[in-house]
């Protein structure tokens, strides 16, 4: 094990400098060549630390790869979208705050955290039973790739909605940042930005930040922490799309532990049975019957909830009940942009 240094600024340029030359260098061989160099005994963790500060660090095992950009056209398409849209919470929701412990942060002066719900005005509406409702996996990933119908979905298109965020930085007036972590396919993101940050139509729903004192004062628009702008970013930090000129709003936030799956399966039900049934993936018996399951549909203008009408007999109960509690676990909308949750019955 290497001993610690606080490192000079011309070891650590020179260490960055050779990573820039060399993209596909470790930390170890940067190490030994720094080492070398100015007659140090550095740890390739001493490296990795300066390559991790400078936002040009490689996940540990893993070669760089190629930065993907986001298509010209569908650049346009986002911010035209987001220039025309200019949405506020709807002023007849009266907002209710609770309290619910989360066991990975504290965003009150309490010790626990701050859950936001906000209250039913509209009559729930129940469906009549229906043949199918068991799809509503199929749907599943469609939404969470961001899409809201099967035809949108054109073959040129599938390296961007497979591309996936590994967050968000937001950049304040302040020259302060942070970070959320939103592992999400990119244009959930964005729908999940744009609701909850640019327009602020929703409250954000948020999983893990690098800093919980910036985020709880930009999100109640104190002054001096107005946000300037925000990157998405992929794996290896690069700036996959910016959110820039937004405005000034108090916004609302929810906090949950928020289940991520990345998964670059194009076929739509090889994709939901690798997501949801692993155990069975194979076994297209037992997903046709899942698929096909009766149920109903109790919704209002903020959840859809799928109630599923699974038989007694079902031999398959705790698999389907581990896929029901990864799905809710997603958090998806659908495209009436309300919450989806799924029951069995």
């Amino acid at each position: 094990m290497g001993v610690i240094y606080k490192l000079k600024d011309e070891v650590v340029r020179f260490i960055i400098s050779q990573r820039q030359s060399n993209p596909l260098f470790s930390c170890r061989q940067l190490a030994e060549s720094a080492s070398q160099q100015f007659g140090l005994h550095l740890s390739k963790s001493s490296v990795h630390d300066v390559l991790k500060e400078s936002g040009i660090v490689t996940p540990r095992g893993r070669k760089p790869s190629p930065k993907f950009e986001i298509p010209q056209e569908k650049k346009k398409q986002i911010q035209t979208s987001l220039s025309q849209v200019k949405l506020l919470p709807s002023p007849d929701s009266t907002v209710i705050l609770s309290e619910t412990k989360d066991p990975k942060m504290s965003l009150d002066s309490s010790p626990t955290g701050r859950r936001m719900t906000i209250e039913k005005k509209e009559d729930t509406e129940i469906s009549a039973e229906y043949e199918g409702a068991g799809r509503i996996f199929l749907k599943a990933v469609l939404w969470d790739l961001g899409i809201f119908s099967e035809e949108n979905i054109k073959e040129s298109d599938w390296e961007y909605y497979l591309t996936y965020s590994k967050g968000i930085k937001v950049f304040l007036e302040n020259n302060k940042d942070f970070f959320i972590d939103l592992g999400l396919p990119i244009e959930r993101c964005i729908k999940e930005i744009a609701d909850g940050l640019v327009n602020s139509i929703r409250p954000l729903m948020v999983h893990k930040i690098s800093d919980e004192i910036l985020f709880k004062a930009c999100m109640e628009a104190k002054l001096g922490f107005k946000i300037q702008k925000v990157s998405i970013v992929d794996e290896n930090d690069h700036i996959l799309l910016e959110f820039n000129n937004i405005m000034e709003l108090n916004r609302d936030f929810i906090v949950n532990n928020i289940i991520f799956v990345e998964n670059h399966e194009k076929d739509l039900v090889k994709r939901s049975k690798s997501i949801f049934f692993p155990q069975c993936i194979d076994n297209n018996i037992v997903i046709e019957e899942i698929l096909n399951f009766k149920g109903f549909d109790v919704t209002n203008k903020d959840e859809n909830a799928v109630n599923l009408l699974v038989d007694d007999n079902f031999s398959d109960k705790m698999m389907l009940q581990a896929a029901v509690e990864k799905l809710n676990g997603m958090y998806l909308r659908d495209e009436q942009n309300r919450l989806v949750r799924v029951k069995i019955c």
